[in-house]
């Protein structure tokens, strides 16, 4: 019970100062989402206490921005899986369904947010090249491909993990067409998850990755 008194109250901390960031009570959330993760032994529950751990991480390290309704959602989320793990008496248990649930939507409604920022802070990158590509780009293709290996889709990984790649090549060298590849690859992403939302699982566009690996 103190456990969740715990994460209740930086939760309501956190949608009280909303649309700004409450850097304190994230990092408190944070910590606390390891620990569980840290105890836990079930394969979805470790995926839960990630994908937490990971979504408030996110939140912490890039405070300025504007914590919008989706990521609102997104810490609900976590409040009904404590709920949930306080009632969950095995791994065969009926509540797994349910788990899967709030897991998928714990993770769409973070890589949404990521992948749409993403697009928005590339496409503005390539229509001004000269400027300095923001720091924050780095830290969302990070934060993708933390969270799409929490749920095990291949290829958002694989087509985050080569963006920041080409992201970090491009910071010491900026090529106009190869911040348009950066752009495709970011596109892919959100291609890749809104099939995702809805149940299918695609493959990375090989030329995608191709472009993206400079190949």
């Amino acid at each position: 019970m103190q456990v969740r008194a715990q994460f209740e109250s930086h939760v309501l901390a956190l949608l009280r100062h909303r649309p700004a960031v409450d850097v304190q009570a994230a990092r408190a959330l944070e910590m606390l989402c390891q620990q569980q993760l840290d105890a836990e032994t079930l394969p979805s529950w470790r995926t839960f206490w990630s994908l937490g751990t990971h979504f408030f991480e996110g939140l912490r390290l890039a405070p300025n921005r504007s914590f919008d309704e989706r990521e609102a959602s997104a810490a609900s989320q976590v409040l009904s899986g404590l709920q949930l793990r306080a009632q969950y008496g095995g791994e065969h248990n009926p509540m797994e369904d349910t788990l899967q649930v709030i897991n998928h939507l714990l993770f769409l409604e973070q890589a949404d947010v990521i992948s749409q920022r993403l697009v928005g802070i590339l496409n503005d990158w390539s229509e001004s090249p000269d400027d300095e590509l923001p720091t924050e780009a780095q830290l969302d293709v990070q934060s993708m491909a933390q969270l799409a290996q929490d749920v095990q889709l291949t290829a958002v990984q694989q087509v985050a993990d080569s963006l920041a790649v080409q992201l970090a090549r491009l910071r010491a060298k900026r090529v106009v067409e190869d911040i348009k590849i950066s752009l495709s690859g970011a596109q892919e992403v959100s291609r890749l998850l809104q099939h995702f939302a809805v149940g299918s699982v695609r493959e990375a566009q090989p030329q995608v990755l191709a472009a993206l690996k400079g190949e």
